[in-house]
């Protein structure tokens, strides 16, 4: 239970990494030429894939370069000129080794993000920048490293037009560990006394926050949850979940209008078995969705925990890759 325990303090812990890394993304150096993209790619999976999704939805409300997020092995044909950064915590997943390299020789400005690994050594040799993280525990623990890097490098760049307060408040929200844990203890005694299919309801711009509290789950408490974007799902499985009426639904609420009223009024259509409401705390979008992200890891860590069940085990994930070891070629660099 030790090691667990740490693990939890790692995620309770979270304004420290998310600080360095921020200032770490201000200050990386990228060549001249790769501030005059007129793209931005993420290739990564995972939480590394993850972070590629806040960042697309926030320049999607705040302005900035589209972002393209990639979760495979290979990067779009059209990337000649883009900024693509090649995301790996450990440097070695096979998916973003090939993605970097493609995207490398199609003509892309490659940028590593990552803790060092064969991307870092890949990237010296042939001379694009590396954005170097700190370690975390696990990856999908390391995802402030991520984030934070990328936001400050495109906002040191002027590719995305986040305000510089709203960024700051995301971090000092980090802080607020008390009230955090409190929400952590709710939610896990809600998944822990109610029962049926779980799913995860966000509004349209939160909906990666939805995607990261199905990821952690998954990988800390090995609870599978299905996930709904609003007002998507009002065109076609709210149809199901209201014949059903066996979902239990945890509402990622921002306090937003017209979100809240729209989740509400889903919500009273689709008659769930049980529901459970997360406000997305925070002045704004930034600090909205790391709230949400926060809360996902604690309450994930808090729910294994509980169970008895090892969080920082992933046995058959491990075996995946294993299978893309055996079966692709997705490690090809040069």
């Amino acid at each position: 239970m030790g090691m667990a325990s740490s693990f939890y303090e790692y995620y309770l812990n979270w304004a420290g990494p998310a600080r360095r890394a921020y200032a770490s993304g201000l200050a990386l150096q990228l060549p001249p030429g790769y501030a005059r993209a007129e793209n931005v790619v993420v290739c990564g999976m995972g939480g590394s894939g993850a972070a590629g999704d806040y960042l697309a939805a926030l320049s999607a409300a705040y302005g900035g370069l589209p972002v393209y997020v990639v979760k495979s092995a290979e990067p779009p044909r059209w990337c000649r000129g883009s900024l693509v950064y090649a995301v790996s915590f450990s440097g070695n997943t096979r998916e973003t080794l090939n993605c970097a390299s493609r995207a490398y020789r199609l003509g892309a400005n490659v940028v590593a993000v990552t803790t060092g690994g064969r991307l870092a050594a890949w990237a010296r040799r042939v001379g694009v920048p590396v954005a170097v993280v700190e370690e975390a525990p696990a990856p999908r623990a390391g995802w402030p490293q991520l984030f934070y890097t990328m936001l400050g490098s495109l906002k040191a760049a002027g590719l995305i037009q986040v305000p510089s307060s709203h960024v700051e408040e995301s971090i000092q929200l980090l802080g607020d560990r008390e009230k955090a844990e409190a929400e952590a203890r709710e939610l896990v005694e809600w998944l822990l006394g109610s029962s049926g299919r779980l799913v995860i309801l966000a509004p349209e711009p939160y909906y990666p926050v939805a995607v990261r509290m199905r990821s952690e789950l998954a990988e800390n408490a090995k609870l599978a949850a299905d996930t709904g974007q609003v007002p998507e799902i009002g065109h076609n499985m709210i149809e199901a979940w209201a014949a059903g009426g066996d979902a239990r639904v945890l509402v990622l609420d921002p306090g937003e209008e017209p979100w809240s009223t729209l989740l509400h009024q889903v919500v009273g259509l689709a008659r769930p078995a049980s529901v459970h409401v997360v406000k997305l705390r925070g002045g704004n979008m930034v600090s909205r969705m790391v709230w949400g992200t926060w809360l996902a890891g604690l309450a994930s860590v808090l729910y294994a925990l509980r169970k008895g069940i090892d969080p920082e085990r992933i046995r058959t994930i491990k075996a995946f890759r294993s299978v893309v070891e055996g079966t692709t070629g997705w490690d090809a660099l040069d």
